[in-house]
């Protein structure tokens, strides 16, 4: 007797159909990539830096699209000014970034609250990329914080511009890597590339 699940008519050459194993959910869990794209829009980000830093997150997104990431957003300032988790449409990501604005001061903190709350509990490569255009706030919470994301097995790549705002966010949330994780961008005009080039270290769970 032909089991009900096998295929009797062939639309194609070759095809056969097969029922999922149930192997098929952790299969997937380890083939699958979320990042939380998280730009500083504090009030140092007025006029030309955020328009290069929203420039390089749309760069961002549509390659890490392209790596087979989901893709969230937070804007971040002394607080989460806007969060969009990584099931949100791209196209609406993409909006949002657009409409971005700058206000107010630093703290990360809320912002890794966020990322551990909806990456702690997912499966597969799960990235925070971080940009920040000065300090974090208080350094003492955002380093317990990051690393309670850490030993959940999230991951962070940060982008720094300056030398001092990429030193705080290395040594705050990459302190053991400081290669292709953590890089400085070192003037507005290359922004753009530095915040796209995040999107070169996403890769897939080994």
């Amino acid at each position: 007797m032909v089991a009900s699940w096998v295929r009797r008519e062939f639309g194609a050459v070759g095809v056969t159909q097969y029922k999922p194993g149930r192997h098929l959910r952790a299969i997937q869990d380890h083939l699958s990539g979320a990042a939380l794209l998280c730009i500083d829009v504090s009030g140092s980000m007025r006029g030309a830096p955020l328009q290069a830093a929203v420039e390089g997150g749309l760069d961002f997104l549509a390659e890490a699209e392209q790596a087979g990431y989901r893709c969230g957003l937070v804007l971040w300032h002394h607080g989460v000014d806007v969060y969009l988790p990584t099931s949100t449409p791209p196209a609406t990501v993409r909006a949002r970034l657009k409409a971005a604005r700058s206000s107010g001061g630093n703290d990360l903190v809320p912002t890794l609250e966020v990322a551990i709350k909806e990456l702690g509990p997912m499966r597969g490569d799960r990235v925070v990329c971080v940009f920040g255009d000065g300090d974090v706030g208080p350094e003492a919470p955002v380093e317990r914080e990051a690393a309670r994301a850490r030993r959940k097995g999230i991951r962070f790549v940060v982008r720094g511009l300056s030398a001092y705002a990429s030193d705080c966010l290395t040594r705050t949330l990459v302190p053991d890597e400081r290669d292709e994780a953590a890089h400085t961008v070192d003037d507005v005009g290359g922004l753009r590339r530095g915040i796209a080039s995040m999107a070169a270290t996403l890769r897939r769970s080994p």
